[in-house]
């Protein structure tokens, strides 16, 4: 592990005048190198975890933004509860609309049913990974990862933990004490979008014989010298929103969502025999896609004599949770996948506010 990085706060990214750089997962590969823990709060971690409500429009500004979940400071959040009382809601519609004789098929494309479990995906809160990643051009910018592509990032890690017993987000470069470069690719788009991430390889020959090993090429000295200025503190990306705060947002919501789907209205009974009115004036809500808060632990790696175990904290112990909220069952119709291009538009919102 790099013992010369100091682990200190860095002030500019918590001004509202800094310009914040954030690096785009685009089609295709994305080389980066994780850089190390930074700020006073990062306890270890390289990433932070945040759960993100989305499609909330702030009373204040007027603007659609993204909002940080009060589980993040409290043990309750006035979305989440909101979202429980829904899906029980769903539940109660479910097993009328199979009383009537429907089946499941049936059942999952009657309209009221679909728009009510589609709304209660998009709302509930989703989980991002953000971390300081340099790119091969020495910019030191904000990635972020959705779940899949931060698990394999962190079976990654590991690997190359057991492999050298090194730091992998070492600013370093030598054989000693190196960080590693990584592949973040993207395939496919919106619902169909998968990730992957594996270590950067290059083709080595010895006579006839060609290996590949790992890239541990160095950083750009300007980020080597200039990391402390240059990362920002992980925990001022957004905002933690209060249960009290959060709450009064929702409640300033809720008009606009009965009209996206009046379904959500816990104060009015659902008439499943009805035409379906409401979805010739509105068919898709504005809310989007993630997953939940965690619990710590650290990584370990096996010592070699006469060296110190990697200390980089890696893991989290619900990772495999989908939303903070229990998921809607198998059965439910699953809501469009958020691809990269909007998730970045709507970071952007609070990011530059």
């Amino acid at each position: 592990m790099n013992t010369n990085t100091k682990i200190k706060l860095n002030m500019d990214s918590l001004k509202a005048s800094k310009e914040w750089v954030r690096h785009k997962v685009k089609s295709g590969s994305n080389i980066f190198r994780i850089l190390p823990p930074f700020g006073d709060s990062s306890n270890g971690y390289p990433y932070r975890k945040w759960q993100i409500i989305w499609g909330l429009t702030d009373p204040t500004s007027g603007r659609v933004r993204p909002f940080a979940s009060s589980l993040m400071n409290e043990k309750r959040d006035p979305v989440v509860e909101f979202v429980d009382d829904l899906r029980a809601r769903l539940d109660g519609m479910e097993g009328d609309l199979k009383s009537s004789g429907l089946d499941d098929k049936s059942v999952q494309k009657h309209p009221k049913y679909a728009r009510l479990a589609k709304f209660i995906r998009d709302i509930a809160p989703k989980t991002t990974y953000i971390y300081n990643a340099a790119d091969k051009a020495g910019v030191v910018g904000l990635l972020e990862l959705k779940s899949t592509a931060h698990k394999k990032m962190k079976t990654c890690m590991n690997d190359y933990i057991r492999d050298y017993n090194q730091d992998p987000t070492s600013l370093g470069s030598e054989d000693e004490d190196s960080g590693v470069w990584f592949n973040v690719k993207r395939v496919g788009e919106g619902f169909d979008t998968e990730y992957d991430v594996e270590k950067v390889q290059t083709k080595q020959k010895t006579g006839n014989v060609v290996s590949f090993v790992d890239d541990r090429s160095p950083l750009p000295e300007a980020v080597v010298q200039n990391f402390d200025n240059l990362a920002y503190d992980l925990s001022s990306v957004y905002k933690v929103s209060t249960y009290d705060s959060l709450n009064e947002v929702l409640q300033a919501n809720l008009e606009t969502f009965y009209k996206i789907c009046p379904e959500a209205d816990l104060t009015k009974p659902v008439n499943l025999d009805s035409e379906d009115e409401a979805s010739k004036e509105v068919t898709t809500s504005t809310v989007t896609a993630g997953k939940t808060a965690s619990k710590l632990n650290m990584a370990t790696s096996p010592v070699k004599p006469g060296k110190v175990p990697v200390a980089l904290k890696l893991q989290d112990d619900d990772e495999d949770e989908e939303n903070v909220a229990q998921p809607l069952a198998k059965k439910a119709v699953p809501a469009p996948a958020m691809d990269d291009d909007e998730f970045m538009r709507q970071a952007d919102a609070i990011l530059k506010g």
